[in-house]
C-alpha cells in the first residue's frame, strides 16, 4: 500500500491497532498522540519501522487545531502528501476519566466541555486540518470514529451521545463539501469492542444485555474493527457513509 496515513489516537486499543494494520500493509504511519502517550507511540512506531512499513511519531492534542495543522505539515514536508487520515481519539466520560458515566441532571458544565471537545471538537479540528492539504491533491480520505449512541442513545450517555451525533451530522455535510474535490469522508461505529485500555465493563449482566442486541450474538474486537478501516480507506467509491461494525441495527 503506498499510502500515507495519519492515525489520530494511535495509541488507544483501537488506534494502536489501525496503525499496525496500515504498517503491515506497507503504509507510511504518522503515529499521533497526546504528551503522556509518547512512550507508547514511540514502541508502536518501532514495531511498524521493523516490519513493512514507515511510520513516525508525533505529538498533538486533538482540541489543539494548530497542532495538528501542524502536524499534517510535517507529514507533507517528509512524504509529499497525505492521503489518509482516520481520527480515533474520543470517548465517553468513564473512558476519558476512568470515573462513572452520569445521569444528564449529574453532569457538570465541565464534563459538557471535555466530552464535546475531544470527540465533536476533535474530529473538526481533524478535517479542518487535514483537508486543504487533500483540496490540492483532489485526493484523501477521512474517516471519523462515530458511535451507535449518536443514533441511539443509552442512559447516562446524554453528552457522549450528542457529541457522536454531531460527528455524524458534521461527516455527511463534509462528504458534501468534500465530495467535488475527491475526497472521501465516513464515518465508524465500533460498537462495544474489549481491549486492553477498555475501562472495566460494569457486570456480566451489561455486557450480555449488550451482545443480546447485536444479529451475531457476540461482540466484535478490535482486529476485525482494523481491518475494516484499512479496507474503507481504500475505497473511491463511498462517501457520507455511517458503517456500523458490531451486527446492531439503529434503524
Amino acid at each position: 500500500m503506498e499510502k500515507v496515513v495519519i492515525i489520530v489516537g494511535a495509541t488507544g486499543g483501537l488506534g494502536s491497532e489501525v496503525a499496525r494494520r496500515f504498517g503491515s500493509a506497507g503504509a507510511k504511519v504518522v503515529v499521533s498522540d497526546i504528551a503522556r502517550a509518547q512512550t507508547a507511540a514511540e514502541k508502536l512506531v518501532s514495531e511498524i519501522n521493523n516490519g513493512r512499513g514507515e511510520a513516525l511519531a508525533y505529538q498533538a492534542d486533538v482540541r489543539a487545531y494548530e497542532e495538528l495543522k501542524a502536524m499534517v505539515e510535517e507529514t507533507v514536508r517528509r512524504w509529499d502528501r497525505v492521503d489518509i487520515m482516520v481520527n480515533l481519539a474520543g470517548g465517553s466520560l468513564a473512558m476519558l476519566t476512568k470515573n462513572e458515566n452520569k445521569l444528564l441532571v449529574d453532569h457538570s458544565e465541565e464534563d459538557w466541555n471535555l466530552l464535546i471537545d475531544i470527540n465533536l471538537k476533535g474530529s473538526f479540528n481533524c478535517l479542518k486540518a487535514v483537508a486543504p492539504q487533500m483540496i490540492k491533491q483532489r485526493d484523501g480520505h477521512i474517516i471519523l470514529v462515530a458511535s451507535g449512541q449518536g443514533l441511539r442513545p443509552n442512559k447516562a450517555m446524554s453528552i457522549y451521545a450528542a457529541a457522536k451525533a454531531g460527528v455524524i451530522g458534521m461527516m455527511r455535510a463534509a462528504a458534501i463539501e468534500l465530495g467535488e474535490h475527491n475526497i472521501k469522508v465516513n464515518a465508524v461505529c465500533p460498537g462495544l469492542i474489549v481491549h486492553e485500555q477498555l475501562p472495566p465493563i460494569s457486570g456480566a449482566l451489561i455486557r450480555k444485555s449488550y451482545i443480546n442486541q447485536t444479529m451475531l450474538s457476540r461482540l466484535s474486537n478490535p482486529e476485525d474493527f482494523a481491518d475494516w478501516v484499512v479496507f474503507l480507506s481504500q475505497k473511491d467509491n463511498a462517501s457520507g457513509q455511517i458503517y456500523n461494525l458490531d451486527s446492531r441495527v439503529f434503524f
